[in-house]
């Protein structure tokens, strides 16, 4: 058998529509129509939220039409990380725990306590390396590099945040030789290596790592090492359906102030890097909600909140004994 490369035309489809308009539903009802048709086959991946996962599985189960599954895998992002180093047969990296991380962080602000600026009274109070340790990840989340930082603490920003920048890309920059000197990873770099596996030519050419349907669905916001490993992802798949809580499109001129624009930036950022994938054929498909249907059929009042949350407007009808709606 050939092995198998990345498919020459992925079907993209991004599934907007308010809350209760059935997104999550018509993902669900996909994938068991897909899993009662072939129970066998390439794999199937529902990526959600971590602290999502365990009731999408519920939900997918309730009704008895299907009584379990094994070609489905209902993933967050770190564990779509670890399926993908399976799938290609790459060892993952070597990670060093949250505590490890702790205690070297601890030890590198003892010995370069003279070397910071705005950070040099603070490095031994007790929780300031917990503090550190908390922003170091958020950095390597966002894929800011202690060159990148280093770059910005030499632009022209107030002092306060020079200082600040410099420090963060000394104790980045020590941090990382500390890791590569010992032979390990950050946890939070683990997304990072499986895109770059992904992007390994050589390997996906001589995998067998092929996903015939994709579903996301659940995320507000997305970090760009998220959106890195899923632009990744999407060209191994036959069909990738990206779900996102909007009610239309949202425009270009769209208000910060907007309770939407972070998911709107989300599927802004998404989509335009999913449609510059080669050979790539993106749709959107806008659901509208149902007259009379909604999540709370048998609380009207939270029923007219979803209804008008993005435009309130005064209600028409007498609330009573909410509290035992509710």
């Amino acid at each position: 058998m050939a092995p198998l490369r990345e498919n020459p035309s992925v079907q993209a489809r991004f599934l907007l529509g308010p809350a209760g308009s059935g997104k999550t539903f018509r993902c669900l009802a996909e994938i068991r129509a897909a899993l009662a048709q072939t129970p066998d086959g390439p794999p199937l991946i529902l990526l959600a939220p971590k602290q999502a996962t365990f009731q999408l599985e519920r939900q997918l189960l309730e009704g008895g039409e299907i009584s379990g599954f094994t070609r489905l895998q209902i993933l967050s992002f770190d564990r779509l990380a670890k399926f993908i180093f399976e799938k290609l047969n790459v060892a993952p990296p070597k990670l060093l725990s949250a505590e490890g991380r702790l205690m070297v962080l601890r030890a590198l602000l003892l010995r370069h306590a003279d070397e910071l600026k705005l950070f040099r009274g603070s490095a031994r109070r007790a929780g300031f390396a917990q503090e550190l340790g908390t922003l170091l990840a958020e950095l390597q989340q966002h894929q800011f590099t202690p060159a990148r930082l280093r770059a910005l603490a030499e632009s022209k920003l107030r002092r306060e945040l020079r200082d600040k920048l410099h420090d963060l890309a000394l104790l980045s920059e020590k941090y990382a030789d500390w890791l590569r000197e010992h032979e390990l990873q950050d946890a939070n770099c683990l997304l990072d290596f499986a895109t770059a596996a992904l992007r390994d030519e050589f390997k996906i050419q001589n995998s067998k790592f092929k996903i015939e349907s994709l579903w996301l669905d659940g995320f507000a916001e997305m970090t760009p090492q998220e959106l890195a490993l899923l632009t990744a992802v999407v060209p191994l798949c036959e069909r990738a359906t990206l779900a996102f809580c909007l009610k239309t499109e949202p425009t270009p001129v769209a208000s910060w102030l907007s309770i939407w624009s972070s998911i709107g930036k989300t599927f802004q950022q998404c989509r335009a890097q999913i449609t510059n994938l080669p050979g790539c054929e993106v749709k959107t498909e806008i659901l509208q909600r149902e007259p009379g249907k909604n999540r709370f059929p048998e609380n009207s009042a939270l029923g007219e909140l979803e209804l008008n949350w993005s435009l309130p407007v005064a209600s028409g009808f007498e609330i009573s004994n909410l509290k035992s709606q509710i």
